[in-house]
This record gives C-alpha cells, structure tokens and sequence, in this order.
C-alpha cells in the first residue's frame, strides 16, 4: 500500500497526481533492480541458512568465518582480517571483543583460544554440512559459475574507474 506524500502533512490531496505514480514506479523498479538490495538479500538468506545450522555449536556463520580466519593464519592483524573479510574494521574490533568476551580469542594477541579451537571444530562439520545443502540446493555448476560472477563484481569495484 503506498500513502500519498502529501495526505502525511495533511494538505488533503487525495489522489496520487501522475508524476507521484511515475516516481513510485521508479522506486519499485530500482528496488527490484538494485544490486544492494539484491545481494544483501541473498547474504540474509544464505547468512540465516548457515546460522540455523550452527546453532548447536553455538555460533554464528559471520563468528565461525572469523575463528577459521584466525585459526588459518591468514592474517594476524585487524587490518589483515578486515580485508579478507571484506569488513570495516570498526565492526572487525566489535566482533572480536564478543569472541574475546566468550574466551574464544586471546585478549593481546588475535589466535584462538583453546576454548575457540574447540568451537570452531565442533562448528565446522556443521558449517561442511550446510555448504553442501546449500550447493544440492543451487547446484554445483551454478555455484561456480556464481562465485566466479561475485569475483568478477568485487574486483570491478576494486579497480580504478575508468
């Protein structure tokens, strides 16, 4: 249902005049459209998937990624691990204060906990389990060719317009 803009601040139009259909119409069309709509729609549904199948690690998948980040040395600093996550790294330091919190990451350092290695191996056969559920679902052909389209879309924001 759409309100016209101007029965809000009591002007008393009642009908949508032809340009406020026509403007209504191209907010309908760019939120179809739009590639960050799109996407993020896509990572909440592929997020809260992967979430559900977590759960009994007690775990989210964005907490998980950040563990097997850690635990795979692919960074050791917030810069580092901010890239590879492709997070801000304002949001990186707020999520490894939780992990930190729950004594799942060392306080001076960013390794694993003894306690975090552990989560993070009873949630990776959990995480393996979703991955293939999520890939039967998409197929795998799909699937590559789809991470080959994300590649492609990351790096043609990386590089400098043209």
């Amino acid at each position: 249902m759409y309100i016209h803009a101007g029965a809000a601040f009591g002007n008393g139009v009642a009908a949508m005049s032809d340009q406020t259909e026509a403007t209504i119409s191209r907010y309908r069309d760019a939120v179809l459209a739009c590639a960050v709509m799109n996407f993020r729609q896509m990572a909440r549904a592929v997020t809260a998937h992967y979430d559900a199948q977590l759960r009994p690690a007690g775990l989210r998948a964005t907490q998980l990624n950040l563990l097997m980040a850690i635990e795979s040395e692919a960074a050791t600093t917030i810069t580092g691990l901010a890239e590879i996550l492709a997070m801000d790294r304002t949001t990186l330091t707020r999520n490894l204060k939780l992990l930190r919190d729950r004594g799942l990451v060392e306080k001076k350092r960013i390794v694993l906990t003894a306690r975090g290695r552990r989560s993070a191996a009873a949630a990776l056969p959990l995480w393996e389990r979703a991955q293939r559920q999520f890939i039967k679902s998409l197929g795998s052909r799909r699937w590559e060719a789809l991470l080959d389209e994300l590649a492609a879309a990351r790096a043609s924001l990386q590089s400098p317009s043209k």
